[in-house]
């Protein structure tokens, strides 16, 4: 039988029936692609929540619950609603029939689950073993600073943190639990995803996740030689599955210097001037021949060079732009970061471009991840010592433009001389680059769900270069002639520094039951070269010229060696285990043994630091229960470890040659210098490991659901072995600074630490965090006869010289302590004249009085109880030094409907500070004191008489510049708004917010110097203040919007 198939399918019959599928396909795509509007209450177990975020999973569409916990949105059946709430346990809820839904959120009691990082591995707070801390990602971007080390100071009990400078780029003094060595690093080791760096990794906040800190040494053994100053391990911000985000963020600010060292004015200055006469001739007024009487045009000065260097409303600013997600086991983060930072005194600034990148891939039993970032610093620094000749010069001298190549009628003599090196100093540019980039690539492969092994590989290029140049400066005098001046120059620097790591880890771990162990096995390789080179030349034919070849004279070059630095290389290799065990996660161990080989060592290549641990959950045993409800966790713990340290020169084992030691060849007509060199350096090839045992008993305490939490530590660190570069006698044969260094020294460490933090949520939620520091360090052994060593830069000005260093290692007190010549004030009349004359016959009224130690023991009990009689260097006294006896920080953050505000305390209490720039200004008479000094008709002052910069009354190993840096200080403040969802959502944002924030606008201390902050170098110079550039405050606006 025939079909005709055309007719059977043809349209018109059959388009009745297929017009009635197309409206129900369109029917059933309405209902489920029909937005649904709903409304709803989000509530804690006792009241509604206000400010929780509502948001559709996959979307950037979302709410925020009003101040009764309503929201209301739209979404399409099916969507996945998530509920996030400061304090509580998300929520997800799927969208169905219902419009009107009531969303009870539960508190967030998991803290002690919470997962932190330790060495090679992670492990849950609770079972946690040694001294760990953590810092978050948002208390990081609080601080505007290109220093993590800023961001960390108060927030971490037990790590010391002090600015060295405040000048852009500076990088702050960090020492975890105390110094850690005299001559070697006392900075903490970096790890950065698992890869470690020496010195601050110059990351931008924004690429920062987290931040564990590893105090003890039960816990920075396993990273052996480079966890002797203590572990930080920053964890960066990786991608995850999911739709693509955009965030975005950035802000602007200004800052200014707080205060300063007060100077005269052109009347007081002249007045001071009389007074120096009068005291150094015992003239009269009108019997005197001063500068202003010689020149009386100089009153028509009134010079402020402190005001001319300043430069205020200095501006900041950082912009951040990040874009992560992934998908099909693929995740990804890009970072890039600008910051720009202008310093407060001219001639210095920071710009700086950060990029990182961060990927991660997963399928079946591999993991593979890779980092890959690069930076670029262009920096400029203000030269050496402007503050101190900003201080130091008088109001009657000759303005200055810092920007002018001459100048006339620059007066005469020294005056003249003054103003020409200025201005050769105002013109000098000093300019470095520095790019930096570093990869690392981590493989893991998962032999079984209990066994994995990871290689981690990395390697990192730093190339910087100088260019330091020192233009021709003109000056002509009263008299119509041209005042010497300093030879202009060009100087070239370049330097590179190349890393190489390799380390391959096995880790295995495997619950029986309830016993749970994890065992780690590696073997680590790194390999450091360093190389520099410089050339340089004088004579500039023109300003205008900056290439090394516009200079004429003086050809120099060279590369490593002298006192241009040295070329070196260095390895390590270290084979580590560890194994941890928990029972029930209530009975926990760890014990680890590291071996390292080191080349700084070439005679003692080994060293083995083992380390362990243990902690005991007490609220998880049943004599807890009476406690449980209000204290619902409790642990102790406690561990020892040992550790050693590297840091120090590489070739400190060998014998050191210096060049630039010019000597005499021939007789008479015929002699001639010649370049020369002598031995500086003995070798000494038993050098060994600096080492160092550590104890750690501690406790941390949750209360009321963990909303109070309490930590507490004790520890002790005895310090072996320790590298002293002991001077030699000239007749050594290497001059008069000829050294050796040898293992010749203990110290000890030791205090407690205490973090209390709080945390409430509801309508108005809060959190706040107290920490308490408090370390006590001790040399308590040194070698030989000689106990006391100063430091041979701890003067405190320019006119001093060895008589006047003032900071010591010494047996018995901390390092870097002042040792001092006491001082009784001001002699006010003759009978305290005729008294002080007995020990200093030259003494005058108006003179400072010295006091004669109690060196002498009259009735044989072995304790002195009289003075000597002379004044000299056995007359010096212990008064303290820049160490703080204790450190608090509080911490408090508050949420409140759209509105968040947060601030930061810190106080440091117990340091000296010696003034030097006090000092500096005294001896160059232009202190606003000197205008109240001891003089006839002002007997009572407590301000000695100006005998002149020489004169014992100003001399700088005395207590008279010595006072006291503690101080209270906010360090940062910010009030933010975020705009309500339902508004930004239209435009697909999902989160913009907007903030003021302030750092360091308030200070209180009685130090009346730029700033009780003074860290220098953190050792032979902390607390001496003589020209550090100033710490600043900051005042900013930002935003930060998301996508």
């Amino acid at each position: 039988m025939k079909i005709d198939f055309l007719e059977k399918w043809s349209f018109k019959k059959w388009q009745f029936k297929l017009c009635l599928l197309v409206l129900f396909c369109l029917n059933i795509n309405t209902m489920y692609g029909q937005s649904i509007e709903i409304t709803g209450t989000v509530k804690s177990e006792t009241e509604p929540l206000a400010g929780v975020t509502v948001l559709v999973r996959g979307t950037t569409k979302g709410a925020i619950t009003d101040f009764d916990g309503n929201f209301t949105l739209t979404a399409n059946k099916g969507d996945v609603l998530e509920f996030n709430y400061l304090g509580y346990i998300d929520k997800y809820v799927t969208v169905s029939d219902q419009k009107n839904i009531i969303v009870q959120l539960e508190e967030d009691l998991s803290e002690l689950e919470e997962v932190v990082v330790v060495g090679y591995g992670t492990q849950k707070k609770k079972e946690v073993t040694g001294a760990v801390a953590r810092v978050d990602s948002e208390t990081i971007l609080q601080t505007a600073t290109s220093d993590l080390g800023t961001a960390l100071q108060g927030q971490v009990a037990g790590v010391n943190v002090t600015a060295s400078s405040g000048a852009p780029g500076a990088e702050s003094n960090i020492q975890i639990r105390g110094l850690t060595s005299i001559n070697g690093a006392n900075r903490p080791l970096y790890v950065v995803d698992g890869i470690a760096f020496e010195g601050d990794p110059r990351l931008s906040p924004s690429e920062i996740e987290t931040i564990d800190i590893l105090k003890d040494a039960s816990s920075t053994a396993i990273y052996g030689t480079r966890g002797a100053t203590g572990v930080i391990l920053i964890t960066t911000k990786k991608g995850k599955q999911g739709q693509m985000k955009v965030e975005l963020n950035g802000y602007y600010g200004v800052q200014n210097i707080t205060s300063g060292t007060p100077t005269l004015s052109v009347e007081d200055n002249f007045y001071t001037l009389f007074l120096q006469s009068q005291a150094l001739n015992n003239r009269t007024y009108g019997n005197t021949w001063t500068s202003v009487e010689r020149n009386p045009y100089l009153l028509t000065n009134n010079t402020n060079l402190v005001e001319t260097i300043t430069n205020d409303q200095a501006p900041i600013q950082n912009y951040n732009l990040r874009v992560s997600g992934g998908s099909n086991g693929l995740t990804y983060s890009v970072n890039g970061n600008f910051f720009s930072q202008e310093g407060v005194i001219i001639k210095s600034k920071l710009d700086r471009f950060n990029v990182r990148s961060n990927t991660e891939y997963k399928k079946g039993k591999w993991r593979i991840a890779t980092g890959l970032s690069f930076r670029i610093d262009d920096q400029d620094s203000a030269p050496w010592g402007l503050m101190l000749d900003a201080i130091r010069y008088p109001a009657s001298g000759q303005a200055i433009d810092p920007n002018q190549e001459a100048i006339d009628e620059a007066d005469e003599g020294s005056a003249a001389a003054n103003i020409s090196y200025l201005g050769y100093k105002f013109l000098q540019k000093d300019n470095a680059e520095t790019q930096y980039f570093d990869g690392s690539l981590i493989a893991d492969y998962n032999f079984t769900k209990d066994l994995k092994y990871t290689v981690r590989a990395s390697a990192s290029y730093e190339n910087r270069t100088r260019r330091l140049i020192n233009p021709k400066f003109v000056a002509v005098d009263i008299n119509g002639d041209e005042v010497p001046s300093q030879r202009s120059r060009i100087r070239n620097e370049s330097s590179l520094r190349k890393r190489q790591t390799l380390e391959n880890i096995l880790n295995y771990q495997k619950s029986f039951g309830h016993h749970n162990i994890n065992i780690t096995a590696a073997y680590t390789a790194e390999k450091f070269n360093y190389s520099s080179f410089f050339g340089e030349r004088s004579d500039i034919l023109s300003n205008d010229i900056t290439v090394l070849n516009g200079a004429t004279s003086d050809p120099n070059a060279g590369s490593g060696t002298g006192r241009w630095g040295q070329d070196y290389e260095q390895t390590l290799i270290g084979m580590l285990g560890r194994v941890q065990y928990n029972y029930k996660g209530k009975y926990m161990l760890s014990a680890s043994v590291r071996r390292d080989g080191s080349s700084v060592f070439p005679a003692n290549y080994w060293g083995v630091f083992p380390g362990a641990s243990a902690a005991w959950n007490v609220s998880d045993e049943k004599l807890w229960d009476p406690l449980r409800s209000v204290a619902n966790s409790f642990k102790i713990r406690g561990g020892v470890g040992s550790i050693g340290n590297q840091g120090i020169d590489p070739y400190s084992a060998f014998a050191v040659i210096t060049l630039d030691n010019d000597y005499a060849l021939g007789q008479g007509d015929n002699e001639n210098l010649k370049l020369g060199a002598i031995q500086t350096g003995f070798a000494n090839p038993n050098v060994k490991w600096e080492t160092s045992v550590s104890t750690n008993f501690g406790f941390d305490l949750g209360m009321f659901k963990n909303k109070l939490t309490l930590s507490a530590d004790y520890y002790r660190t005895e310090k072996k072995d320790m590298l002293f570069p002991v001077l030699l006698p000239p007749t050594a044969g290497g001059g008069n600074n000829a050294e050796v260094t040898l293992n010749v020294g203990d110290m000890t460490n030791q205090g407690i630490e205490y973090a209390l933090n709080y945390k409430q949520a509801g309508k108005f939620s809060w959190n706040a965090g107290l920490t308490f520091t408090k370390n006590k360090n001790r040399v308590t052994s040194m070698s030989g006869s000689n106990k006391i060593i100063y430091f041979d830069d701890s003067s405190i000005s320019g006119h001093d010289n060895d008589q006047d260093l003032t900071s010591a290692l010494a047996e018995g007190y901390e390092a870097g302590a002042f040792f001092l010549i006491k001082t009784n004030g001001v002699i006010t009349n003759d009978e305290e004249l005729a008294e002080y004359q007995q020990l200093d016959p030259n003494a005058k009224l108006g003179d400072l009085r010295y006091v004669d130690a109690l060196t002498v023991d009259t009735d044989g009990d072995g304790v002195p109880d009289a003075g000597d009689g002379v004044l000299d260097v056995n007359d010096r006294q212990y008064v303290g030094s820049g160490v703080p006896e204790f450190e608090m920080g509080l911490n408090f953050a508050a949420y409140f409907k759209n509105f968040d505000f947060s601030m930061s305390w810190y106080a440091s209490s117990g340091a000296e500070i010696l003034n030097g720039n006090k000092a500096l200004a005294y001896k160059s008479r232009n202190h606003k004191d000197l205008a109240y000094a001891w003089a006839p008709q002002n007997d009572n002052s407590p301000v000695p008489v100006n005998r002149g910069p020489n004169h014992n009354n100003f001399r700088g190993f005395t207590d008279y510049w010595l006072e006291d840096g503690s101080f209270i200080r906010l360090r940062n403040i910010a009030l933010g708004y975020t705009i309500p969802k339902k508004l930004t959502e239209k435009i697909n944002v999902s989160r913009f917010r907007i903030y003021a924030a302030a750092q360091n606008p308030l200070t209180f201390t009685k130090y009346d110097g730029f700033d009780p902050e003074v860290g220098n170098n953190g050792i032979s110079t902390r607390g001496i203040d003589k020209g550090t550039y100033p710490v600043s405050n900051q005042f900013r606006l930002g935003l930060q919007i998301d996508f």
